[in-house]
């Protein structure tokens, strides 16, 4: 079988089928002879599940006698002809598509846990005098199963693991925002411990903002860093450097009497950074530096 391409944008490896057709045709014929049936006792039995619940009452009976009826017929055409791309390909579809609307893979077994009996009770009573074809018939569904919820699996997590890239993303951006004082001003309020994925993206953001507010000077406030060791000074220096050459002059405000200390200790060179001892007197500084004069209210 060849590779599949989803529509969620994803070339993986042909998923398993079951290898034997005569117990699959049989699984499939009592299947499809009982499929109506099935469907509504397993609706009935989710109306009331956490995840799959919500998700049949969202829709109208047309659109799940559709999905039903769409569903079967790719299963008839995988089963009987072979064609278990387009099978898959749905599979895959779903799984990334329940995932995002936060169903939970446990759901999928709960699933699992009402079709599996209500199918193996047909079959049953199909090849009871037939113990040879029910075991067949039966070990044909359970592979059946079980490869369409490794495919199911295998998307799930990997929409999963966008979700929390993305999550992630949003929490690096609001954990080190670029605030704009002025016209050109900017302020980088930088709290929380620095690593050098966070001291990456913390330059990559300032510069950005640099070029697209036409920003002159840079507040850098790290008030709120608890500890600087020579990997975070140095790519502060590295992000006073970088706005340098855009034509922003920084100003390093909020160190403090032990960090200054341990900065002094490591041998860190500063001599090239503005620095100010609170964010109140780096405003002040930028204000100057931009020709702004600030005149008390009487």
């Amino acid at each position: 079988m060849s590779r599949a391409t989803t529509e969620v944008g994803r070339t993986g490896p042909p998923a398993p089928k079951p290898s034997d057709q005569q117990g699959l045709e049989d699984f499939w014929r009592v299947y499809d002879a009982h499929y109506e049936e099935i469907s509504n006792d397993a609706m009935t039995l989710l109306a009331d599940d956490p995840d799959f619940g919500p998700v049949l009452a969202s829709m109208t009976q047309q659109q799940r006698e559709e999905q039903n009826r769409e569903s079967r017929e790719r299963m008839r055409r995988a089963i009987a002809e072979g064609e278990w791309d387009p099978y898959f390909s749905e599979l895959r579809v779903q799984g990334f598509g329940y995932a995002q609307m936060g169903v939970s893979f446990a759901g999928w077994f709960r699933l699992l846990s009402i079709f599996r009996p209500l199918l193996s009770g047909f079959l049953l009573d199909a090849f009871r005098e037939m113990p040879d074809r029910l075991r067949s018939a039966i070990g044909a569904m359970d592979e059946f199963i079980d490869g369409a919820m490794a495919v199911i699996g295998e998307e799930y997590l990997r929409a999963k693991e966008e979700i929390i890239s993305h999550h992630q993303e949003a929490i690096r951006e609001l954990s080190t925002p670029v605030l704009q004082v002025r016209d050109d001003m900017l302020l980088v309020p930088v709290v929380g411990v620095i690593d050098s994925t966070r001291a990456r993206q913390m330059t990559d953001q300032l510069l950005q903002a640099i070029r697209a507010k036409r920003a002159k000077v840079v507040v850098i406030d790290i008030t709120g860093v608890a500890a600087v060791d020579s990997m975070v000074a140095n790519h502060l220096v590295q992000a006073v450097e970088a706005a340098r050459l855009l034509g922003a002059h920084a100003i390093l405000t909020g160190l403090s009497a032990e960090v200054a200390q341990t900065v002094v200790r490591i041998g860190v060179d500063l001599s090239k950074v503005r620095t100010t001892g609170s964010l109140q007197d780096g405003i002040g500084e930028a204000n100057r530096m931009l020709g702004y004069t600030v005149v008390r209210s009487q």
